[in-house]
């Protein structure tokens, strides 16, 4: 029986490696498309086609929309930024003592009195 079963392991390996290569050239060749199996599959495969490709087609878009929100991101800090630094430097010219060389600077006389409303009616108005 031990030549027997010998017999019988070598045989099966080739019909495993036949069956292995009848398969690939198959697959490469388009044969197995034919088959009546898979044509009955093919509304199937068809489905499941266009959700691979509705699902890309989410992947790309989710990574567009993410890497706008990055960008967007960062734009709004940097204009953060800038506000705070404009917003910084105005409250420094806000103050008394840079009004006061401004004025200087134009030629102008700092006033030493409060102003005074003054108070008119329309018939002086019309005068």
């Amino acid at each position: 029986m031990d030549g027997s079963e010998n017999v019988q392991a070598e045989n099966a390996q080739p019909k495993k490696g036949r069956k292995l290569s009848r398969a690939i050239t198959r697959v490469l060749s388009g044969e197995f498309l034919t088959r009546e199996e898979v044509v009955d599959h093919i509304p199937f495969l068809l489905y499941v086609c266009l959700f691979f490709i509705l699902t890309i087609a989410l992947g790309y878009n989710f990574d567009n929309t993410e890497r706008e929100k990055v960008k967007l991101r960062e734009q709004l800090l940097e204009l953060n930024a800038e506000y705070k630094t404009l917003k910084t430097e105005l409250e420094t010219r806000k103050q008394h003592s840079h009004v006061s060389e401004r004025i200087d600077e134009l030629g102008l006389e700092e006033a030493k009195t409060a102003p005074v409303i003054i108070e008119t009616t329309r018939e002086d108005l019309e005068e």
